[in-house]
């Protein structure tokens, strides 16, 4: 007897296969085949970003390390002013169009009148990844 007001469990069709390894065995080995391939099919990029508008950069430079570092990227900031800030990123191209994304919608301090791109590098990742 369930004590009033739970429900009882309804098993849906994935909760029979719990106990049975077959079906976590099919997902083990898709997931490691997905990220096999996308690992192989992602080309990495080091790229110049230089960053023009009303910058504050006391705050908009903490801001574009933070949202680096959710995405996974590398970088490396060199000139900072209140009028220009460049940085380097490193990262999947997909990566490096988020934060410039990102940067180009920024905090609500900062008005960014364009983002200019030079790429400095591109490379593959190795099998070892």
């Amino acid at each position: 007897m369930l004590p009033q007001g739970f429900a009882k469990e309804i098993p849906t069709p994935y909760s029979l296969f719990d106990d049975d390894p077959f079906p976590q065995f099919l997902q083990a080995l898709w997931c490691r085949k997905a990220r096999a391939s996308m690992r192989q099919d992602t080309s990495y990029l080091l790229e110049r970003m230089t960053i023009v508008g009303d910058l504050e950069v006391a705050s908009f430079v903490p801001w574009i390390r933070r949202h680096a570092a959710k995405l996974g990227l590398s970088h490396t900031i060199s000139h900072t002013s209140s009028m220009r800030i460049e940085l380097e990123v490193a990262g999947p191209v997909e990566l490096i169009d988020m934060m410039e994304m990102g940067c180009s919608l920024g905090p609500i301090d900062v008005w960014v009148e364009r983002i200019e791109r030079t790429a400095l590098s591109a490379k593959r990742p190795s099998a070892g990844l």
